[in-house]
């Protein structure tokens, strides 16, 4: 009886343990997680404009080469 209750409570163990993963459009959270990415997506876009920005200022910055004749 003891090692009926053991492997029982083994199996139970497993099982609870077991990953089930739901989609995320399945859980509360999926408005969230939408907002989310959409302001990474916002922030990376920001981040190229930026860069874009700097690479033209460095290029103005700088000195035109003397002319050669």
């Amino acid at each position: 009886m003891r090692i009926i209750l053991v492997v029982t409570a083994l199996v139970l163990s497993m099982a609870a343990c077991s990953e089930q993963k739901k989609e995320i459009k399945d859980t509360v959270f999926a408005p969230q997680v939408k907002a989310l990415e959409k302001a990474r997506s916002v922030g990376n876009t920001l981040r190229q404009g930026e860069q874009k920005n700097r690479e033209a200022l460095e290029f103005s910055e700088k000195p035109d080469p003397p002319e050669q004749r």
